[in-house]
């Protein structure tokens, strides 16, 4: 399980500074063959699969973060809560939409949503994340 430090630096602080509440992204993607079940060994049906689905949203969530980040610190994944409720095809169009709920000083909470090409839902989810300081987080491994 993943572990942060209890003291908050002053770089992770200016998160709140940086970023707003409410923000969000759209970014669309193509699944391909790499992104199958079958590709990733997770399933036998050549379908999106759900490690796959959630890569394309967590990296939606840093996306849309990424201009607030202060010099030096970057966010990690803390937690993923997701329902795959539809599955989607090689070739087809998707749409993810993350939205940053919530900020707690260093702790950012999305709500995030994969939609097909017809904004039919095929996944949602909430994600958090912590943003950490390169040098401080890589002194604790």
């Amino acid at each position: 399980m993943f572990s942060h430090s209890n003291k908050t630096t002053a770089k992770q602080k200016l998160v709140q500074l940086l970023l707003n509440e409410g923000i969000q992204l759209t970014t669309e993607h193509t699944v391909d063959k790499s992104q199958l079940a079958t590709s990733l060994g997770t399933g036998q049906v050549n379908v999106l699969a759900t490690s796959a689905m959630i890569a394309i949203m967590e990296k939606t969530c840093v996306d849309l973060i990424a201009s607030g980040m202060p010099e030096g610190c970057d966010s990690v994944s803390a937690e993923m809560n997701v329902k795959h409720l539809n599955p989607v095809k090689e070739g087809a169009t998707i749409i993810c939409k993350a939205h940053l709920k919530f900020i707690d000083i260093n702790k950012l909470f999305f709500d995030v949503v994969v939609l097909d090409a017809k904004h039919n839902t095929i996944g949602l989810g909430a994600h958090e994340r912590f943003v950490v300081e390169h040098d401080h987080f890589l002194a604790q491994l």
